[in-house]
This record gives C-alpha cells, structure tokens and sequence, in this order.
C-alpha cells in the first residue's frame, strides 16, 4: 500500500469520524443556528451592531459568540430567536457564534462585517462583496411578532436643547421615554455609553431619521442639515469665521463626532489627541512646533497638563479652535499670530 493511498484513507477516516460526533448529538444533521441579522458581508457606518439569531427549540443551552478572536457574549437561549448587541472596531471584524447542547457542540455559523471609517483612507470604502444592508428595509418579519416595526409620534418628542430632558420625565422621577419609545427594545445598547446625544437619551430617533426617507429612516446628508436644526448656535458663529476646518465646511459632522453616543467627551468618535493625528498624522509624530529646529523633541501635544484648561491634558485643542477661528491655522483664544498664543501659556518668558 502505498503512502498516498494510507493518507486518504486516514483522512477519510477522520471524516467520517467528525460526522459521527456531529451526528450524535444533530441525528438530524439540522442547522440549528442561524443569523437573521446581518447578513454575511455587511458594511456598517458605526460601533455597534445589533445581531439576530433563529435557534431551532430545545436543541441549544448555550451559545458563545466570539468578535476578533475576543470573547464577546454568552447566551442561554430561552426562545427560538436571540438578539445581543457587540461593539466593532473600524475595519473588517469577524464574528463567530457557536451553540451547545450539554457540553457539546451542536452547530456553528460565522459572518464578516465590515466598519466604514473616513477617518482613514484604507476603511472609507469595503473590500469587494460587502455593502450596506437596510434592515427596516427588509420588514424584519422575524421581529414582528415581539416588536413593533414602525416608528410612532412618541419616537419624536419634543427638541429643545433646554428642556426636553425635563419634559420626558414624570412626577415619580420615572423616565417615560424608553416606554415610550418603539426603537428602544432594540437599540437600547445606544445609550449604555459614557456619553450620549441629547435626542438619544430621549429616544428622540425621529428627530433626526427620517421614517419617509429612501432608504427607510436615512438621515439628510451633508450632516449639518439635521445637527444645524438644534445646533443653530454653533451653525450662527462657525459660518461668521474667516477660517473654517474642512469637515466643518462640507458639513461632515459625523465624522468627528458620534451622533449616537460615545465614550469620549462632546461624543468624539475618539480621544481628542487620536482623532486630530488620524488626519494630520505628521503633528503627531513629537515634532510639532520647532521640533527639529530649535528645539529637538518640539513642543508637546498629549501627555503633559494643560496650563490654561485645568484639569485637562494638552492636545490640539489647546492651541487650535477644531471648528472655526478668525485667525490663520485655526488658532484659540483669538491668536493673531503664534506669539500671541505662545503667551497664554508662556507667561514667564513674555513679562
């Protein structure tokens, strides 16, 4: 017997003896886990991804769910569909949900969902073969019978940057605008940030998406044509400045900014510091300001106290306005020139 001939009929055997321990505990050979939402191949704008799993009755006790390699969930399922939320990072992710049964693995499924970013140029557009899935488009007739499906008069209440927290609360103290709310047994994870968007606390979602827009509850792009309606403000004083940062000027608010909720102070999709240097990479390398010239390690921009903001840590947002200024390269405190701002900081050596 020659040696090819002993390897495929070891791999054979092998085979044939993963089907049998398949097979004890599926005689069936049914699937018993599957994904309704999303489908393989997505593409989604932000963090959190909310996921839908149809588990044939009784045959799942538990189910594991791995994101990135990483531990993400577990579930001991109690229906025939399932839903749980993670968080991706920007980029390809890879999730995988195994079921068990007493011990043993009865079934598994894995899909690739992919996170759009501007912020970097290689996660602005997806690999070949993903693309966006409108989940409301579909009906989601699998949700049906536990949620309701459309938007109602509650999901927008009203918008007033002062009071509307107020107006949501009952004399009790209790908080009405989850009950109230129809997108909220699905998207509650939203608000389980650190910091989250005023209408997003409320479950104000018809403030901003639109239920009669194509896609279904697309909002209107550029972004400033729905932030500006509550930010009239910000919209009044940016658009008077001689100088105007570019995603400020082409209205293109979300991508600095989650209009959702977030981690990171004022709802920055990142830190401050990481945010600016993911465009401007070359003023985060501790070059910046004389760095090379003068002085060999340049002026800091993280890391150190901030003089002026106490309690803060440096960062470009110390020197520069990240929206608009009357002044050149965008800088605070209405510097008209570098020495200016050197001396809000500097005072010693400008007595």
């Amino acid at each position: 017997m020659t040696i090819k001939r002993i390897f495929y009929i070891f791999i054979f055997l092998l085979t044939f003896a993963a089907a049998e321990v398949f097979s004890s505990s599926n005689p069936n050979n049914q699937k018993l886990i599957s994904v309704n939402y999303p489908p393989d191949k997505t593409v989604m704008e932000f963090d959190l991804l909310g996921v839908s799993l149809s588990i044939t009755e009784g045959s799942v006790d538990l189910i594991r769910a791995v994101l990135n390699d990483e531990a993400a969930i577990k579930i001991v399922p109690d229906s025939e569909i399932e839903c749980f939320s993670v968080r991706l990072s920007v980029g390809t992710n890879r999730l995988h949900i195994t079921a068990f049964k007493k011990g043993k693995q009865v079934g598994e499924v894995a899909i690739d969902v992919f996170r759009r970013s501007d912020l970097v140029s290689a996660y602005r557009s997806p690999p070949p073969g993903f693309k966006k899935d409108f989940f409301h488009e579909r009906g989601g007739f699998q949700c049906a019978p536990c949620h309701v499906m459309e938007a109602v008069e509650a999901d927008k209440k009203p918008v007033n940057i002062v009071s509307f927290r107020d107006e949501t609360i009952e004399k009790d103290g209790s908080d009405t605008a989850p009950v109230s709310s129809t997108c909220y047994s699905c998207h509650k994870k939203m608000t389980s940030y650190l910091y989250v968007h005023g209408p997003t606390s409320v479950w104000s979602c018809l403030s901003c998406h639109d239920p009669g827009a194509n896609p279904k509850y697309a909002t209107k792009k550029p972004d400033d044509k729905v932030c500006f309606n509550c930010h009239t403000e910000q919209k009044k004083t940016w658009s008077s400045k001689k100088y105007i940062h570019g995603p400020v000027n082409i209205g293109n608010c979300a991508i600095c900014h989650s209009p959702h909720a977030s981690d990171n102070p004022f709802n920055l999709v990142k830190s401050s510091w990481k945010l600016c240097v993911s465009c401007h990479a070359g003023k985060g390398t501790g070059l910046h300001i004389f760095g090379g010239a003068l002085f060999e390690d340049g002026h800091p921009t993280r890391g150190r106290p901030d003089p002026v903001r106490i309690g803060k840590e440096i960062s470009c947002a110390s020197c520069h306005n990240p929206h608009a200024s009357d002044f050149p390269r965008l800088w605070a405190f209405e510097a008209q020139n570098p020495l200016e701002l050197c001396r809000r900081c500097h005072t010693k050596y400008f007595k």
